[in-house]
């Protein structure tokens, strides 16, 4: 297994539920092409990544099954203490809408402790 994905994988998934050594899934109940974003961004060195692939020995697309128990790691450690990234964005639709009050709430919200 690639090392990126090995990484990924050291974590138990949010949003599927899946327990650490396994592989994303579907709602359908298959191996999904990709890990989901809220699992791969509490590795630090992935955050920067849209998307991380699972790789092809974890079987995409095929029927889901728990990957081997493994035992606590490093891993552990960082996810008891990792703690959720909240991505805020400021846009322009139109020439008549203005970015600056928009990063100004965002600056507003970061200082009051509601974004890092």
């Amino acid at each position: 297994m690639p090392i990126r994905g090995a990484a990924v994988e050291g974590f138990d998934c949010p949003t599927c539920e899946v327990p650490a050594g396994s592989a994303c899934r579907t709602r359908g109940g298959k191996v999904a092409p990709k890990y989901h974003t809220p699992r791969f961004m509490l590795m630090p060195q992935l955050r920067a990544e849209l998307e991380v692939r699972t790789p092809v020995d974890r079987g995409p697309g095929r029927l889901w099954a728990a990957g081997p128990a493994r035992e606590a790691s490093d891993a552990d450690a960082a996810q008891a203490g990792a703690e959720p990234t909240r991505v805020g964005y400021a846009r322009c639709g139109t020439a008549q809408q203005e970015l600056q009050s928009q990063l100004d709430a965002g600056l507003d919200r970061q200082r009051n402790g509601q974004w890092r």
